[in-house]
């Protein structure tokens, strides 16, 4: 290799010189001599060594003449150098030309000349060729000095990271070198690996793991990050299939993936993934991450491998028996937090609205109030005439609770009054609890805030339940509340004492909550008994008591003494006997809210039958409402049609009279002008003057007779068509509100029709009275037989008086006998003209009447079709994947099992303990 390393710096010479302080040139020419004088020479290696000299003092010319006589094993290297002094020279081609035609065994050589040929084609820009020489470079020699740091680079400025990352896994498994694995990790930060498959990585990672345990870690943080973004699924696989095969133990530091394995946990049980999905990868993903815990942090892990082999049994091994061990047997224990079960709802939640459903506001209230460990929560409860609405009234200084009272109410401290009633669907203000008709609603329940010295001062909020009677609602909203109780404070009537009706109940409650504390109120007392009498009454009551519960105490409330004294008394009371339920609090909290959290999946659960349900239910309304309203919309045609008839119809009898009318005495007024022609007419120029007398009167009739007549009608007529559309109006509100009432919404259904059509039918009969008046009619101006004739004899005879007379009664006898049936026609169709063309609109303008109603009625068609679809759509999917709604669901219950182990599995060291 020292040789090699020679021959590529260029230094072989040096082996001439032997610590000669003279000049190269001159110790290689005396050589050179020296070798010629023998009798067998061999000069190329002088020679070689004379063009190296020439090269470094930039001879190049010379350097290549030496180096073109080279035959020995050198003579690859001496065509190397050629291609060398070309390149100095600016001569690419030919640099190239000699490099291409090197062949030699040599990697050492072989990888010079890729690296020169590499370096050519990035001077000369051909980024293909490039490739070709660094990648030959690697492939021949990769362990050639910088070799792979000049690929990277070039990698690196040509963008090529898919390249880049390729060498740096390939290098890093090689070489097991930490510098390229940080470049790998570099590369997973840049985001240059989302278009790679993240098993790629596993033999990376099993090398690094030999090589470095911090730095394993380190880039199995940087991919894990980066691939949960995109393969998830795949990346876990991959970490399975990493973990599977190292021998990881959990006396080693695992942090941070630790971390990373309870993260990606509960992300995968977070009702994103199908259970087919998880089968693959949760039972790998438990072994490994309970094989990296350290056994004192193991409680989260062995419950969660414990809960999933519950809910899928035999899925995941042996790793079952290590969790059993490990969570009970641990010394430090997790025992859960409230964090972890608010973190499951959250899921439970967003899912949920995912889907369209809603968790009961109910349930998150009660859940709500267990998360606020600084205030203690006491059940107040008693049978009837216990008095217990008054006490409570006495206690926290204000009327809220009566006797009557049939829904639980919730008092708690608040600077302002206020009362909110609590549904599944959500909250609502109230005025007053107590309406006119006595609360019968169970489902709900009232949170009430007041100012209370009492609650304020002992960190405490009531819940009072209806007094118990012979009703099984009260009994189960006290059943129903219980789980929300940190202690029960149940109220006695001194009188009736602790009867064996309430024995049995409260022995029921203590089979649903066996940890809950019960103690008891004395109230309604009689002081006029005597005190001895008082005594002996207490003490029979408080030896019932102790023989149902001998830790149960009896405190008397004396409605007698100064309320300050009897609220002192009853807050050491409640304090001192409900000290307990502060040990533990937030685990005991905690199984409250998980108790809430089943009861949200067991709803969530129903709600899909109810749903599916539903949605059947609203395609039946829906297909109903739909031919309903195709019905509707089938009637409103056949209305439109027969009103645009009904009016048109009116409209043509009308004009058809008053055509008739004019089609009559039109001829009968013409006529009626012979009696304007006598002997001393004008016959030269009669039949003019006839015509415009004629006009005239033919005028006076339109507009003094026929149109008055006309205009009345049509006014008439107006009047009639807005009754009938306002009738069409009126059946169309009336089939509204019966649509409305089928929609139980009070204008669902309102269609408005256009009544301005009827201003402007008024408006234009108005234009059209103005504008009726005509042109002149040609009447005796026409080339008719007669006229022509009566015309022509008037101008010959019209001048010889003994003539007039026989013309007189010549026109006269026309006028009297003419029919002037063509002008009467003339006349009465340009009278009507524009009336004609009003007509031809009137169906039309009655279209625009009903339009509205029209497009408003297609659209609730159309969103009832649509409505349609997608409930079918629904059903569809629940039933081809019912799996997109149970898997969720069947998750979330592995993580509250999970949670309800760790609660269990610390109880349990307790006792043992």
């Amino acid at each position: 290799m020292t040789e090699e390393k020679q021959l590529i710096n260029k230094t072989y010479f040096e082996a001439f010189l032997e610590h000669s302080e003279e000049h190269p040139i001159q110790v290689l020419g005396e050589a050179y001599l020296a070798e010629q004088k023998k009798e067998i020479y061999d000069l190329s290696y002088i020679r070689f060594a004379q063009g190296e000299v020439y090269f470094h003092n930039k001879d190049y010319e010379t350097a290549i003449f030496k180096w073109e006589n080279i035959n020995n094993e050198l003579e690859p290297w001496a065509k190397k150098n050629i291609g060398d002094a070309y390149y100095e020279l600016g001569l690419l081609s030919a640099a190239e030309d000699v490099y291409i035609l090197i062949d030699s065994e040599s990697v050492v050589l072989t990888a010079e000349v890729a690296l020169k040929l590499f370096s050519l084609y990035v001077l000369d820009g051909n980024i293909e060729r490039a490739y070709e020489m660094i990648n030959k470079a690697i492939a021949v020699n990769p362990d050639y000095p910088n070799v792979t740091t000049i690929a990277r680079e070039f990698y690196e400025e040509q963008k090529d990271f898919d390249r880049a990352l390729e060498l740096a896994v390939y290098e890093a498994i090689r070489t097991e070198e930490i510098g390229w694995f940080k470049v790998i990790k570099n590369y997973i930060e840049q985001g240059c690996t989302k278009t790679i498959a993240p098993n790629y990585f596993t033999k990376t990672l099993s090398s690094l793991y030999r090589v470095d345990n911090f730095e394993f870690k380190q880039l199995m943080k940087a991919l894990w990050h980066e691939y949960r973004k995109t393969a998830y699924l795949q990346w876990i696989k991959t970490v399975n299939e990493v973990f599977l095969n190292i021998e990881a133990t959990s006396h080693m530091s695992w942090e941070p993936i630790g971390a990373l394995f309870k993260e990606t946990y509960l992300d995968l049980l977070s009702g994103k993934f199908l259970v087919k999905e998880l089968h693959e990868v949760v039972p790998d993903l438990l072994a490994n991450w309970l094989k990296v815990t350290p056994v004192s942090q193991s409680t989260f892990v062995s419950a969660a491998i414990l809960s999933w082999n519950e809910v899928f049994p035999s899925t995941i091994g042996t790793a079952v028996k290590e969790a059993e061990n490990r969570i009970f047997n641990s010394v430090a224990n997790d025992t859960g937090s409230i964090e972890y079960s608010l973190d499951l709802l959250h899921s439970i939640a967003t899912w949920s609205d995912s889907k369209n459903l809603e968790v009961s506001y109910k349930l998150n209230w009660f859940i709500s109030s267990l998360t606020n460990l600084e205030i203690n929560q006491y059940l107040v409860a008693s049978s009837v005439k216990s008095g217990k609405s008054s006490f409570i009234n006495t206690i926290v200084g204000e009327n809220i609770v009566r006797a009557d009272q049939s829904s639980t109410i919730i008092l708690s401290h608040d600077d302002q009054l206020g009362r909110k009633e609590i549904l599944d669907e959500g909250e609502r203000e109230v005025l007053n609890i107590y309406n006119e008709q006595k609360l019968i609603n169970t489902e709900s329940f009232f949170d009430v805030k007041l100012p209370s010295h009492f609650l304020y001062e002992n960190k405490c909020r009531f819940i009072v339940t209806p007094d118990i009677g012979n009703r099984n609602d009260e009994r189960q909203q006290l059943f129903d509340f219980l789980p929300l109780a940190d202690g029960l404070l149940f109220i006695l009537d001194a009188n009736e004492g602790f009867t064996e009706k309430e024995r049995e109940l409260l022995a029921q409650l203590k089979k649903q909550a066996a940890d809950m504390k019960i103690h008891f109120i004395l109230n309604n007392i009689d002081l006029s008994a005597g005190e001895e009498e008082l005594e002996r009454v207490m003490e029979e009551i408080e030896a019932k008591i102790k023989e149902f519960s001998p830790r149960a105490e009896l405190f008397p409330y004396l409605s007698t003494l100064p309320i300050s004294q009897q609220l002192d008394s009853l807050s050491a009371f409640v304090n001192g006997n409900f000290q307990s339920v502060h040990t533990n609090k937030e685990e005991t909290r905690n199984a409250k809210i998980l108790y809430f959290v089943r009861q949200t999946l067991n709803s969530l659960l129903k709600k899909r039958v109810e749903n599916e349900n539903n949605m059947i239910d609203s395609i039946n309304w829906n297909e109903d409402i739909l031919d309903r309203l195709n019905g509707f919309s089938n009637h409103l045609y056949d209305m439109e049609k027969e009103k645009a008839g009904e009016i048109k119809k009116a409209f043509e009898r009308i004009k058809t009279e008053i055509r008739t009318a004019a089609e009559s005495r039109i001829p009968l007024i013409l006529r009626e002008c012979a009696g304007l022609i006598n002997d001393n007419s004008d016959f030269k120029n009669i039949h003019i003057e006839l015509n415009e007398k004629m006009n005239e009167k033919v005028q006076d009739y339109l507009q003094d007779e026929l149109l008055p007549k006309y205009m009345n009608e049509l006014q008439q007529w107006i009047r009639t068509s807005d009754e009938t559309l306002h009738d069409s109006q009126t059946s169309i509100d009336e089939m509204c509100v019966t649509f409305s009432g089928l929609y139980e919404e009070k204008e669902k259904l309102k269609l408005e029709c256009n009544f301005s059509i009827i201003s402007d039918w008024t408006r234009d009969i108005e234009r059209m009275e103005s504008r009726s008046q005509i042109e002149n009619e040609n009447i005796l101006l026409r080339h008719t037989p007669a006229q022509i004739l009566l015309k022509g004899a008037g101008k010959l005879f019209g001048a010889i008086s003994q003539n007039k007379s026989i013309l007189a009664n010549q026109y006269k006898r026309y006028l009297e006998n003419e029919s002037f049936a063509d002008p009467t026609a003339s006349i009465i169709n340009k009278f009507f003209l524009q009336f004609d063309l009003f007509e031809k609109g009137l169906t039309q303008d009655v279209n625009r009447f009903f339009k509205e109603p029209f497009v408003s009625l297609k659209e609730i068609i159309s969103e009832t079709e649509i409505e349609i679809s997608r409930a079918q759509e629904y059903i569809e999917t629940m039933k081809s994947n019912p799996e997109v709604y149970y898997d969720p669901l069947t998750l979330f219950e592995v993580r509250l099992l999970q949670y309800e182990f760790m609660i269990k599995a610390n109880k349990e060291i307790s006792y043992s303990n």
